[in-house]
């Protein structure tokens, strides 16, 4: 029996989302009044002089459970073509396949998980990682979400263990926290230290050199085991997009 397991937080204002969501709705009501006005009939033409509900939200396209698309990283070099892909550029296929998981749940926050550490969880031997895998790292940060501490606090991979999943045919990337990379404060503050730009966003930037995606702000990673699941996260098709908002679903059975 398919068991489907939610992956997406709700796209709401909270104090985990910095951006403000604007959202708004013509009522049933007074569709009913602008729709007749254009369309020359009664109000009372329909049924209890009512039309139908428009809503309108406003916001960004990194609001809530996304997938970053390489033009996002920035103008980048990779062999003789600049990368600008947006997410209308990238395959279906790479939103949809075999998952596996990572569990760096119990590991600190607002530190880097580092190549050492990839290397190891992959070593005890609970998943076969290959290529293609969309590989997913949880961090457990899902649970603090609607608090303002989800974005100050959460882990990160190192530009150098993005690197070494993407040297492994990794082309997607997904988290349970904020961002791929630290929290927005632990890199600023440490960038302020040390002035070495290696501290800002390095997963981020790694795109400019190398070609992957990642999604950030998933949840309920608890759910699910380290390999033997499929996963949907399928993008919206805007079109040239820097980024899109994806209803991630884990497929667990036959």
């Amino acid at each position: 029996m398919v068991k489907l397991i939610d992956l997406s937080v709700p796209i709401a204002n909270n104090a985990s989302e910095p951006s403000k969501i604007y959202h708004s709705r013509l009522g049933s009501r007074e569709g009913a009044k602008k729709i007749s006005i254009r369309a020359g009939i009664a109000v009372k033409s329909f049924p209890d002089s009512c039309f139908l509900t428009l809503d309108k939200y406003s916001l960004t396209t990194h609001t809530g459970t996304h997938v970053d698309a390489p033009i996002h990283f920035g103008a980048s070099m990779i062999g003789n073509n600049l990368n600008q892909k947006s997410i209308t550029d990238l395959p279906l296929n790479w939103f949809y396949g075999q998952g596996k998981l990572l569990d760096f749940s119990t590991f600190p926050r607002k530190t880097n998980i580092t190549v050492e550490d990839i290397k190891n969880k992959i070593s005890d031997g609970k998943i076969n990682l290959i290529k293609g895998d969309i590989l997913l790292i949880r961090t457990g940060m899902d649970k603090m979400f609607g608090d303002k501490r989800y974005f100050t606090d959460g882990p990160g991979l190192s530009g150098e263990a993005t690197n070494y999943l993407v040297s492994l045919g990794i082309k997607v990337i997904g988290i349970d926290s904020y961002g791929l990379d630290r929290s927005f404060p632990v890199m600023l503050n440490e960038y302020k230290e040390t002035r070495d730009q290696t501290a800002l966003w390095p997963s981020h930037f790694l795109g400019r050199r190398k070609e992957y995606v990642h999604i950030e702000r998933l949840c309920n990673l608890s759910m699910l085991p380290y390999e033997g699941f499929k996963l949907s996260l399928f993008p919206i098709k805007l079109q040239g997009a820097d980024a899109s908002w994806i209803r991630a679903v884990a497929i667990l059975g036959d």
